[in-house]
């Protein structure tokens, strides 16, 4: 699926799922914007807290109780969620995420001196 279907997918299960996507107002859409990124930050303080699990269990071994292969599992799932937050934020800025890495990957080209990925 391509990250344009993908954003539509999510714009339409949001709407399904009773989250708003359209504002009469900027202060609305802002205020949506803001509790997006609390969830947004939530789910990256979740992965890098598993992150962290998994790193005392590999300095202490035993001595550290952890399923790396769930946590490793755990991860995909924090990922996920914290990219339907970044998908959810620019639909309702009605970003396309595409173009705009793109642009961005051009610009990191100039800024890291490297004309070929």
């Amino acid at each position: 699926m391509e990250l344009k279907e993908l954003m539509g997918l999510c714009k339409v299960l949001d709407e399904k799922h009773g989250f708003p996507v359209k504002f009469e107002s900027q202060l609305e859409k802002y205020n949506q914007i803001t509790k997006d990124l609390v969830g947004l930050l939530g789910e990256v303080g979740e992965f890098a807290n598993i992150v962290k699990k998994i790193n005392i269990k590999m300095e202490k071994h035993e001595a550290y109780k952890l399923d790396t292969k769930q946590a490793e599992n755990n991860l995909k799932e924090e990922l996920a969620d914290s990219l339907i937050y970044i998908i959810r934020i620019a639909n309702i800025l009605e970003i396309d995420l595409t173009t705009e890495t793109l642009a961005k990957i051009e610009k990191n080209k100039i800024k890291y001196g490297t004309s070929e990925y």
